[in-house]
């Protein structure tokens, strides 16, 4: 009996692989076949824009982001986006990241004079930790801007097109069901229903 389990990443490669009728591989280790490395690198690319939009299962609330000994805030590798706590007034700390710091566009500087508590950063996780529904997602896209890239015939396009519609509803069904979003999170909807 054959047990189902989540897609890995070795099989979101062999799908993409599969759009243009190539051999699927037996692993992702070593020297890799040119559409091997080409798949496997395109699957990587639509994995970071796809959870550069931040989603619930990439978020991280209530983070304290600590200065170093140089009063420089680093950030770290996989991390895409840093939102401070509202408490922190935007006149004084309007922060962006530059390079593996924060800088304050503010004071248009990269020291701060304190640390920072309960901030919300967005992080770029691995294939094997995002749930299902965006590994779905981001095969199928990956396969799609593959095939665009290798062959380009419109015809199959058009079903890639479709699959990945459907599969991107699905995974941003699975965000509303889990991130327990309302309207009552936007400080404007708030004010409005309050006055």
């Amino acid at each position: 009996m054959t047990i189902t389990t989540r897609t890995t990443e070795l099989e979101a490669v062999n799908t993409i692989l599969s759009t243009i009728g190539e051999a699927p591989l037996s692993t992702l280790t070593g020297s890799l076949p040119v559409d091997g490395t080409t798949a496997k690198n395109i699957l990587n690319e639509i994995s970071r824009e796809v959870q550069s939009a931040g989603w619930h299962f990439n978020t991280q609330y209530k983070v304290d982001l600590t200065r170093d000994t140089d009063n420089k805030v680093p950030i770290g590798t996989d991390v895409v986006r840093v939102q401070l706590n509202d408490k922190y007034d935007k006149s004084s700390y309007d922060v962006v990241q530059r390079g593996s710091y924060l800088f304050n566009l503010a004071k248009n500087s990269n020291i701060f004079d304190q640390d920072f508590t309960e901030n919300t950063l967005i992080y770029l996780l691995g294939f094997d930790d995002i749930p299902e529904q965006a590994r779905r997602y981001i095969t199928i896209r990956s396969a799609r801007v593959f095939h665009d890239r290798t062959l380009g015939a419109n015809t199959l396009h058009k079903f890639s097109s479709e699959d990945e519609a459907r599969s991107l509803a699905v995974m941003k069904q699975a965000e509303m069901q889990t991130g327990d979003n309302t309207i009552f999170d936007n400080y404007l909807q708030a004010y409005t229903v309050n006055r």
